[in-house]
């Protein structure tokens, strides 16, 4: 539906998750390589480091080495990401789960003892 300029809340779900993509990259939507080569899309970009538990690979360089709880909070947002970017509109989440998960990264951050269930689960 994204693709397809066809507005539903799912599609709106999809474009929060290319910015919260473009926010742990520092790149835009779509960007040019290091080698000028392009364009590529932050998601097809992103997609194959987060998923294999590589999200270091990707994160902006400008951005100091996060600590410890932040480590964690940082894995949440980059899976959170990747399922509001899910091809399959049917299965990302409401706004109200991704909510849910940026409150538990918020959490983490500020020292609580939160815990986040698996990426694919949003409960």
């Amino acid at each position: 539906s994204y693709v397809l300029k066809v507005l539903t809340t799912k599609s709106d779900v999809y474009g929060f998750g290319v910015v919260l993509l473009e926010l742990l990259t520092g790149k835009r939507a779509v960007f040019k390589d290091v080698e000028g080569n392009g364009p590529t899309g932050v998601v097809e970009y992103t997609g194959p480091f987060i998923m294999a538990g590589e999200v270091w690979k990707v994160l902006d360089k400008r951005v100091k080495q996060p600590i410890m709880n932040e480590s964690e909070a940082v894995e949440i947002l980059a899976y959170t990401a990747m399922m509001c970017v899910n091809l399959e509109g049917k299965e990302r989440p409401t706004m109200s789960d991704v909510i849910s998960n940026l409150e538990k990264a918020l959490a983490l951050c500020k020292g609580s003892s939160g815990t986040f269930s698996p990426i694919y689960s949003f409960n």
